[in-house]
């Protein structure tokens, strides 16, 4: 492999800032947990939202490994285990994308992104709140969040679980375009090709 396409210490630096971006939002937005509601919609509104630091990683790292780094930072400081799992899956199968799209990619970081939100929303609110709700509940008790654990896990085993995974591809889709769209008019205003 050409010494050039390997990840450099400029470009880990790059990824890992980029992905605490989004972590930040991540955390930053986990107050709206609040409500039965809402924890169903969390991962619709961050597949809307993240996308522009996917993009931007995406395209400014056009080299192998640069995803995989961005899902294990991501997995890692989601600090639930089947969140870290599915993270890490979604690393491995956007490297395999890209590889086949070509980094940087638009068409490629699409999917790669799609796919991406989709495995997060498993790991964060499908397995949580209906595989495990059970396990979720009894350790809410201690602060109040039974109740919504309970409802959340109610509304996603009547067929929810299905409308939080379309709403995710949708949203994640748009959120690929705005990624899309920021980052190219990024790269023009600094005088780069996109």
């Amino acid at each position: 492999m050409n010494t050039n396409k390997k990840l450099k210490v400029k470009d880990i630096f790059t990824v890992v800032l980029l992905a605490l971006i989004n972590v930040v939002i991540f955390f930053a937005s986990s107050l709206l947990y609040a409500t039965p509601v809402t924890i169903m919609l969390m991962p619709v509104f961050f597949s809307l939202l993240e996308g522009i630091v996917f993009f931007m990683i995406g395209t400014k790292v056009r080299k192998p490994g640069a995803m995989m780094l961005y899902a294990v930072v991501r997995g890692i400081l989601g600090g639930y285990l089947p969140y870290v799992l599915l993270y890490f899956l979604s690393g491995i199968v956007s490297e395999l994308i890209l590889r086949k799209s070509g980094y940087g990619s638009a068409k490629g970081l699409t999917i790669s992104y799609i796919l991406c939100q989709l495995c997060a929303a498993l790991g964060s609110t499908i397995y949580p709140y209906v595989i495990a709700a059970k396990s979720m509940a009894d350790m809410a008790v201690t602060d109040g969040r039974q109740e919504n654990i309970d409802a959340a896990s109610r509304m996603l085993l009547s067929g929810g679980w299905i409308a939080l995974l379309a709403g995710v591809v949708i949203t994640a889709f748009f959120g690929a375009m705005i990624g899309k769209r920021v980052v190219k008019k990024h790269l023009e205003a600094v005088g780069m090709e996109g």
